[in-house]
C-alpha cells in the first residue's frame, strides 16, 4: 500500500511540474519575442548614437546567445538563434516546442480549445519562412508572437476549471515573468551604463526608460500614473514596487503567493516554499523606492536570485524533483 501512494504521489508531482513549466515556457516566448520587436525597432529610431553594435550586444546579453567576444555580431545570426534556431533551447521556437509537448502530455486535464491555440501557435512558429524572418519578418513573427500568448492565456482562464490544474499554470506563468521582468529591468541598466559610460546623461538616460516601458507594455500606463513623461525614477518605481500593475515586481510575486496558497502551500517552515514567497512579498508591501534608489540594480538581482530560490523550493516541496 505504501508503495502504491508513493507512486501515485510522484505521478501527481509529473502532472504538476508539467502543468507549471507549460505555463512558463508560454511566458517565456513572449517576453523573448517583446524584447527582439522593441529593442531592435526603438533603438533603431533612436535620437542619439546608438549603433547596431549596441542593439545586438543588448539583444545577445538579454536572451543569453552565446557569442565569442571580440567576434563581429552577425545580426541576421542573432535575430535566428533567439527567435527560430531549434538548436538553442532558449529560442523562441524551443521554448514553444517544450510548452507544445507539455500541454500534448496533459490532454487529459486541459481544454481541447486551450490545446487547440497551444498547436496552432507552435505550428506558426515552427512554419515561419526562416529567410523571411531574417531579411523583413522579424516585426510580424514577433508580433504575432505576443498575440498567440495573449490568446492562450485567455483560454487558460476562460475554458479550464479554476483548480489545481489551472493554478499550475498560473504559477507558472507568474513565476516566468517575475523573473523576465528583473531580467529585462537589469538589461537596461547595462544597457544605460554602456551608452553613458557611467556618467550622467539625461536625455540618453530618459529615452532608453521609455524603451524599458516598451518592453514591458507599460509605457501609457505609466503617464497615466504620474501625469508625466518618464525618468528614471518613474519607471523603476512604476515596475518594481507598483502593486496594482500586471508587469510589476510587486504585483507578480503577490500573484505568486496567491496561486500558492490556492494548491495549500502556505506560510510554514523558513525553508519551505510558502514562506519564502511571503517574506519576499512582506518585503515588497512596505518598501519605498527612496530605500533602494541608489541600489536598484542590486536589489533587482536579489529579487531575481530569491525568484530562482522559490523555484528550487518549489521542485523540492511540492515537485518532488
Amino acid at each position: 500500500m505504501a508503495s502504491a501512494v508513493g507512486e501515485k504521489e510522484t505521478m501527481l508531482a509529473r502532472i504538476a511540474n508539467t502543468l507549471y513549466w507549460m505555463g512558463r515556457y508560454l511566458e517565456r516566448t513572449e517576453h523573448l519575442a517583446r524584447y527582439l520587436r522593441v529593442q531592435y525597432f526603438t533603438t533603431q529610431d533612436a535620437p542619439m548614437s546608438q549603433n547596431r553594435h549596441f542593439v545586438l550586444n543588448s539583444i545577445v546579453n538579454m536572451a543569453g546567445v552565446p557569442w565569442e567576444e571580440g567576434t563581429e555580431l552577425n545580426e541576421a545570426e542573432i535575430l535566428f538563434n533567439v527567435a527560430l534556431d531549434n538548436n538553442n533551447p532558449m529560442s523562441i521556437l524551443s521554448t514553444i516546442t517544450f510548452a507544445r509537448e507539455n500541454a500534448r502530455g496533459m490532454r487529459n486535464v486541459i481544454s481541447t480549445e486551450l490545446w487547440e491555440v497551444i498547436n496552432k501557435y507552435y505550428h506558426y512558429v515552427n512554419n515561419y519562412p526562416v529567410e523571411y524572418f531574417k531579411t523583413q519578418g522579424l516585426y510580424d513573427f514577433t508580433l504575432a508572437a505576443g498575440e498567440n500568448c495573449s490568446v492562450i492565456r485567455g483560454y487558460v482562464d476562460s475554458t479550464l476549471t479554476h483548480n489545481d490544474v489551472w493554478a499550475l499554470i498560473r504559477l507558472g506563468v507568474h513565476l516566468e515573468r517575475t523573473a523576465q521582468i528583473a531580467r529585462i529591468i537589469s538589461c537596461k541598466l547595462y544597457d544605460i551604463f554602456v551608452l553613458t559610460n557611467g556618467n550622467e546623461n539625461m536625455p540618453v538616460e530618459n529615452y532608453q526608460y521609455t524603451v524599458l516601458l516598451k518592453l514591458l507594455e507599460s509605457f501609457d500606463m505609466n503617464r497615466h500614473h504620474y501625469k508625466a513623461a518618464p525618468d528614471r525614477q518613474k519607471a523603476l518605481e512604476f515596475l518594481i514596487l507598483n502593486a496594482d500593475f500586471p508587469r510589476s515586481l510587486a504585483f507578480n510575486l503577490r500573484q505568486i503567493q496567491y496561486f500558492l496558497r490556492k494548491l495549500g502551500l502556505k506560510e510554514k517552515a523558513p525553508e519551505s516554499v510558502g514562506f519564502k514567497v511571503g517574506k519576499l512579498c512582506s518585503k515588497y508591501q512596505y518598501l519605498l523606492f527612496s530605500e533602494i534608489e541608489n541600489e536598484v540594480g542590486a536589489f533587482v538581482t536579489e529579487t531575481l536570485n530569491s525568484v530562482y530560490e522559490i523555484h528550487d523550493a518549489l521542485e523540492k516541496d511540492y515537485f518532488h524533483v
